[in-house]
């Protein structure tokens, strides 16, 4: 039995023992000040998924209370989270690079990123309604068509595990809105997905290009439990 198995289980039988479920008990989190929506309780409940942000571990805390539990009668069952402080570009996503290589996902030596810009749009419900991404690249050789973008909204600087991610292939859409298409999103490894961006026109030696996208989550979870961050996917000497 896994660990996520065992947290699983723990919180079942405690939702059964005071006789409640997630409705009313996603009710009493509102009244606390804690917004948990149905779909992210019956994740934890059916062990795809587990609180892990530091705003679901302080939801979990109020849970236990509300289920006549004893402190840490449900976190004590969580999965060990890696060190803390920022993970290694490379722990993050090497290994999709490798993969996506391996699947014709290629363009990272053909520019330079010289800028990056997230905003991240939350609305009053406190819900994520948009994640606009504007990238600026340089052309490192005569002819680069496009460049492959790492997604992975879910995963924390704080850990080098792929835990407890959304699909972003299924749960978020992203579209183009200037100097690029998106020629799809396709799940790479592990949660972390890969969307090749192809820029309007090749791009000749040295010429510069700045590409907007905006994803938009599509279901509860992706909107309000994912955490959206960035890393620098090159580094420039």
């Amino acid at each position: 039995m896994t660990e996520s198995r065992r947290f699983a289980d723990a919180f079942t039988d405690a939702l059964e023992a005071r006789g409640v479920g997630l409705s009313w008990l996603r009710s009493h989190l509102a009244d606390r000040g804690h917004a948990v929506s149905l779909a992210s309780l019956s994740y934890w409940r059916s062990g795809q998924r587990e609180p892990q942000r530091a705003i679901s571990l302080e939801a979990l805390v109020v849970i236990e209370e509300l289920l006549g539990l004893h402190e840490g009668a449900l976190s004590s069952h969580l999965r060990r989270r890696g060190r803390t402080g920022p993970a290694p570009f490379d722990d993050l996503v090497g290994l999709a690079r490798q993969v996506g290589r391996d699947r014709g996902l290629v363009g990272e030596d053909e520019v330079d990123r010289i800028a990056f810009d997230l905003v991240v749009d939350v609305g009053a419900d406190r819900r994520v309604s948009q994640v606009r991404m504007t990238q600026v690249f340089v052309a490192a050789v005569d002819g680069a068509a496009g460049v492959t973008m790492f997604v992975a909204p879910g995963v924390g600087t704080g850990t080098t595990e792929f835990e407890g991610l959304t699909d972003f292939a299924a749960d978020t859409v992203m579209r183009a809105v200037a100097g690029c298409s998106v020629d799809g999103v396709v799940d790479i490894i592990d949660g972390i997905s890969a969307a090749r961006l192809s820029f309007d026109r090749p791009l000749a030696l040295g010429e510069s290009v700045a590409t907007e996208v905006v994803m938009v989550p599509l279901t509860d979870e992706a909107a309000t439990d994912a955490e959206w961050g960035a890393v620098a996917e090159q580094r420039l000497e």
